[in-house]
């Protein structure tokens, strides 16, 4: 009876044990849940982020560069609305085109003042007018009238190809051979003067006597000779590039912020685009030009020196545009000259003997010059 009431006693002692051990874990489970709770209920919940569009660079533009979408130069990319930078572009579009003003690294957003507009935007170092593609032409002007411009209907971009009329005199073989020579002549006489000219070689006549032979032969014509010469030049800008630069800084000039969101060309700048006053954008107006006004052509380095040799030498200079779109060089043109058209159009070579002469139906017309309006006041 001793040993069972012994065992009787072990076991409710075990009972009571694993009671109290389960009532501690228990309590400790729901002590630890309780700061579990209370650790999850002090940490606030992340806020999502806002993402937004922006054109970025998708490689190293060099200044001066044409950025083309073409290229893969730029595109859009996610970025935090809360890193946005003041002003942006969200559309790719509005970018194709444009020239780089300064050195844009791959990665970085596409702002708008490091970009530049042909012809227009003042670069952020050296001159717009250094803003050109492609890379391996250079800019030269040259004057131009109404007519040798395509009576101004030129525009940036287009492409244009030079005809020039040149003079030719013909001129003593001799000469050519000999050169001119300067003499003067030497007299006994006190009462006769000294002559000095220039002489091409002296002859002796039947009587005894020098007679000197000037370099153009007497009975020697002038010959108009009309030739296709420079091919598939850009037009770079028409009129003087300071006028531009101060469109340029006109246009710059900073205005108050609108409160649109976005503008139409898609320039966003923390949520507010700057909108132009009408003091600081122009209203649109009608060009005028002078009467002989430079134009600025993309030409190679060759076809430069061609075009200043003409220049120099006295030739008449034309533009003649091309269709849009039409690129390369021609081929090579004849001269046009006077011998040329009596044999193209079969004219006479002798005029008629008959006793009439033609009279003039009109007075030949003239392009009147272009008057500017007054500014109205």
């Amino acid at each position: 009876m001793r040993g069972n009431k012994t065992l009787l006693i072990v076991a409710l002692l075990l009972i009571v044990l694993v009671v109290g051990a389960g009532a501690v874990y228990l309590y400790l489970q729901s002590q630890r849940g309780q700061e579990i709770e209370e650790v999850a209920e002090a940490i606030p919940t992340p806020e999502p982020i806002v993402y937004t569009d922006i054109v970025i660079a998708m490689q190293n533009i060099n200044r001066g560069l044409q950025i083309k979408v073409e290229d893969n130069a730029i595109a859009l990319q996610r970025w935090p609305q809360d890193a946005l930078p003041p002003e942006y572009y969200t559309s790719i579009e509005e970018i194709d085109g444009k020239f780089a003003r300064m050195d844009i690294p791959r990665g970085m957003p596409i702002l708008p003042n490091m970009l530049g507009a042909p012809g227009g935007m003042l670069a952020a170092s050296g001159s717009a007018a250094a803003l050109f593609e492609p890379a391996d032409r250079v800019a030269y002007a040259i004057p131009m009238d109404t007519q040798g411009a395509v009576a101004w209907a030129l525009k940036p971009g287009d492409r244009v190809d030079v005809i020039a009329a040149l003079s030719i005199t013909s001129l003593d073989p001799q000469l050519a051979a000999e050169s001119i020579k300067k003499f003067t002549t030497l007299v006994d006489d006190p009462d006769m003067a000294s002559q000095t000219g220039y002489y091409g070689h002296f002859e002796m006549l039947p009587i005894g006597l020098y007679a000197g032979i000037s370099g153009v032969i007497t009975n020697s014509f002038t010959s108009l000779i009309v030739q296709l010469t420079v091919q598939d030049a850009i037009v770079w800008h028409v009129g003087l590039w300071q006028d531009v630069e101060a469109s340029a800084v006109l246009s710059a000039a900073p205005a108050p912020a609108d409160t649109g969101a976005e503008s139409a060309g898609g320039l966003l700048g923390g949520g507010a685009a700057p909108a132009a006053t009408p003091e600081a954008v122009p209203s649109a107006a009608i060009v005028s030009y002078r009467d002989v006004e430079p134009v600025t052509l993309l030409v190679t380095r060759e076809d430069a020196l061609v075009l200043k040799y003409l220049l120099e030498m006295g030739a008449d200079l034309d533009l003649v545009l091309r269709s849009a779109g039409f690129t390369g060089t021609v081929i090579q043109t004849q001269p046009v000259w006077f011998r040329y058209i009596l044999d193209k159009y079969q004219l006479p070579d002798t005029m008629p003997t008959d006793v009439v002469a033609p009279a003039p139906v009109r007075v030949p017309l003239e392009v009147p010059p272009i008057v500017t309006p007054a500014p109205v006041e």
